[in-house]
């Protein structure tokens, strides 16, 4: 599937067209992440900073995330089950540093939940 920029999908469309979990915001399929679905409320920033959670699954499809070089697509979620393609993004650099997580803990009003920074880049 060719996702149209500013077009909305549901979960079990992307799921569809590119794998993954559909519960999931960074779903992996084959040990890849193969897209990103995130909520404003959580990642304010998003999709240009985006905040994985403590859990080892989060954290570790974060990571994977950062190490890959290809861009995936990136969609943020509008109203239930409505996500929005905003285009295709790779991970340009990762943070883990405890200042830098608390400064954008407390924008997303997240504390102490944040394990690391996704700061992305939007493929040319």
């Amino acid at each position: 599937m060719n996702f149209q920029l500013a077009q909305h999908y549901t979960r079990q469309e992307i799921h569809d067209a590119v794998g993954g979990n559909v519960e999931q915001y960074l779903p992996t399929k084959d040990g890849r992440v193969v897209c990103g679905a995130f909520r404003p409320d959580a990642n304010p920033d998003a999709p240009m900073i985006v905040l994985a959670g403590q859990s080892p699954k989060i954290r570790q499809a974060a990571e994977q995330f950062a190490k890959q070089a290809e861009a995936v697509p990136i969609f943020l979620k509008r109203e239930p089950n409505r996500w929005q393609y905003v285009g295709r993004f790779r991970v340009q650099r990762s943070s883990t540093d405890a200042a830098e997580i608390a400064r954008h803990e407390k924008r997303a009003n997240r504390h102490g939940k944040i394990s690391i920074v996704l700061f992305l880049e939007r493929e040319t």
